[in-house]
């Protein structure tokens, strides 16, 4: 993996060449010599993703083990985690 570095002006002249050989490489996209922005393949983002959630539960194992936590009904869990993802219920009335 490798760290290519490519001002914005010559990326417009040769994106289609860049995202083609880009593999596993990383693309620092500089805006006068300062970073811009980062391309990576879908595939690296993906792996990057997962990485990033298995450590974020293996953290929160332990910080509940550290915290004597005895755990949760899953029932609470489940309902957490779907205000997580549609936000919370409203009652109706």
């Amino acid at each position: 993996m490798a760290t290519r570095l490519v001002p914005k002006t010559e990326l417009r002249d040769r994106i289609r060449d860049e995202l083609a050989e880009l593999g596993e490489d990383t693309i620092v996209v500089t805006e006068r010599g300062r970073p811009l922005a980062v391309a990576i393949s879908v595939e690296r983002w993906n792996a990057l993703q997962e990485t990033m959630e298995n450590l974020e539960d293996a953290l929160a194992v332990a910080e509940a083990r550290l915290a004597g936590d005895r755990g949760r009904p899953a029932k609470d869990i489940l309902e957490a985690i779907d205000d997580d993802v549609r936000g919370p219920t409203r009652a109706t009335g």
